[in-house]
């Protein structure tokens, strides 16, 4: 698989980074998780992924997620591909973090693929408490985490490549696969 952007987009607890890491271990697309921008300030203001953020949390993780944009846009070489993980609200911040992966895909000539993963409220209340989670500095109280998939809507997205795939039911290894044999159709 070559010059793909895959972006997995989905609620907390529903697979996106293990999946995105078997996508990796399959392919040879590199991982552009959300918490490798994230923990850069989670980690300094000690986030414990239940207690809410200090207000200008995201300004400062939007500077990051620039230059991290500009290294892949400028520096790599335009055959590799990037497997990019995030939950994106329907709300104009995380519309213009959709369009800023959608332009930078456009700006290698790379195929962008946008990946819509949903799960049933029971899987999600199981991934979101497991201690893998608190060590990567991810949200962890079930209780909320219900809370914004009830209330906070994921964004909303049209695009020709885009695939809704259901994980509930799926190993990470056949979620994986289902996600390259679609990207591998995708075209630029």
């Amino acid at each position: 698989m070559q010059n793909k952007i895959i972006y997995l987009i989905g609620h907390y607890g529903v697979g996106k980074l293990t999946i995105a890491r078997e996508i990796c271990a399959r392919t040879d697309a590199r991982l552009f998780d959300n918490h490798l921008i994230n923990n850069v300030v989670f980690s300094l203001i000690r986030a414990d992924g239940k207690t809410p953020l200090p207000e200008r949390t995201w300004e400062l993780i939007q500077v990051i997620r620039d230059q991290a944009v500009a290294a892949i846009t400028e520096l790599a070489p335009t055959e590799t591909s990037y497997v990019l993980t995030n939950f994106l609200a329907d709300d104009e911040i995380d519309r213009a973090v959709y369009v800023q992966m959608e332009d930078m895909a456009r700006r290698r000539s790379s195929a962008f693929v946008p990946v819509a993963l949903s799960a049933t409220d029971e899987a999600h209340a199981q991934r979101i408490a497991s201690p893998d989670r608190e060590e990567r500095l991810k949200h962890t109280d079930v209780a909320s985490a219900e809370r914004v998939r009830r209330e906070v809507p994921m964004l909303r997205f049209a695009h020709p490549n885009r695939l809704d795939l259901e994980t509930t039911s799926l190993s990470p290894r056949e979620a994986a696969q289902a996600i390259i044999r679609h990207a591998e159709q995708a075209q630029p």
